[in-house]
């Protein structure tokens, strides 16, 4: 049965606590694709924008997870300006991700009555 429920999950984390960033995502993707919640969104903020690198180690991962996600309807988001801090702006996948104003995206979920979760 579906509740009423949404989530936003914030990935601070980075490469370097890779472990505690894919619990994030598994968790997410489960609540996307099993349907007990109304809706799922994601932002990557801070550390875990770098996540989004082609270059870093675990991409391939986190694209697993996000395209998962993508196709159960989760909105994705990454904070637009850790991207151009990381120097990532030019090189994350448009197609998956959508670069947005962190701020904005958290306070849309508070407005809207979501409850926020950060990995």
């Amino acid at each position: 049965m579906m509740s009423e429920t949404r989530l936003l999950f914030v990935i601070l984390s980075g490469p370097n606590e890779i472990e505690k960033a894919r619990q994030g995502l598994r968790v997410a993707r489960n609540d996307a694709k099993e349907g007990h919640v109304r809706e799922v969104r994601m932002l990557f903020l801070g550390p875990g924008a770098s996540l989004l690198d082609p270059d870093n180690p675990h991409y391939e991962l986190v694209k697993k997870y996000a395209s998962e996600m993508k196709e159960a309807g989760v909105y994705l988001a990454v904070c637009a300006g850790n991207l151009r801090a990381y120097g990532l702006y030019e090189k994350f996948d448009k197609s998956l991700f959508i670069a947005d104003d962190s701020t904005a995206v958290i306070t849309e979920a508070a407005i809207n009555n979501f409850v926020i979760i950060t990995f």
